[in-house]
């Protein structure tokens, strides 16, 4: 990992949107990986979590070569993009200059357009080793605040095949190494709420 970003500056606009686009997402490619056992959560994975809550699922993930620790990444069910924040291309060091012109619209929860710079491919490295996985996925950049550093929206989970569990904070996926996880951040995800 090159650095963390670990924090935003800006207001809570888009914390609570849902993104979708005008058609689907392009096909991903789809790498096999043996998967030994079912994924599943177990009580054990309640462990150090302050129940009952409603916190939604905020962890880190490895984003972009070379590698940063990106914090505070919303896992979002709702959504049919997955999102990267033009603060947070910002603070890795990329420049507007990398980025695709986007080929749809996005819309927010409102049902308003949201201002999209364009769009880049990164690889998202997830998990610990040596039950982690890494692949290359298609981000779209908005231009807007957000308490969050990036969304993972439905694309990402599909592509990773991960599962995620707002009960346990946690989601976990097949690797080559077995069954990877990664754990939400009670605290980090009531910070979102608090700034």
């Amino acid at each position: 990992m090159v650095g963390n970003i670990e924090t935003i500056v800006g207001s809570l606009i888009l914390s609570a949107q849902i993104f979708s686009v005008s058609k689907q997402g392009e096909a991903h490619e789809d790498k096999k990986f043996k998967q030994d056992s079912a994924i599943t959560f177990e009580d054990e994975d309640l462990v150090g979590l302050r129940t009952p809550h409603q916190d939604p699922l905020v962890i880190n993930a490895g984003i972009g070569d070379p590698c940063y620790n990106i914090k505070r990444i919303l896992i979002n069910n709702g959504s049919s993009v997955d999102v990267l924040f033009s603060t947070t291309l910002q603070s890795m060091n990329i420049s507007t200059q990398r980025l695709t012109q986007a080929t749809r619209p996005v819309y927010g929860f409102d049902n308003h357009p949201v201002q999209v710079l364009g769009m880049i491919t990164l690889p998202v490295t997830m998990g610990e080793f040596p039950r982690q996985v890494t692949h290359e996925i298609q981000f779209v950049v908005v231009d807007s605040s957000s308490a969050y550093n990036a969304i993972f929206g439905r694309p990402i989970q599909t592509i990773f095949k991960a599962i995620p569990s707002i009960p346990h904070l946690a989601m976990k996926f097949p690797t080559p190494g077995g069954i990877g996880v990664v754990r939400g951040n009670q605290e980090a995800a009531n910070n979102c709420y608090s700034k």
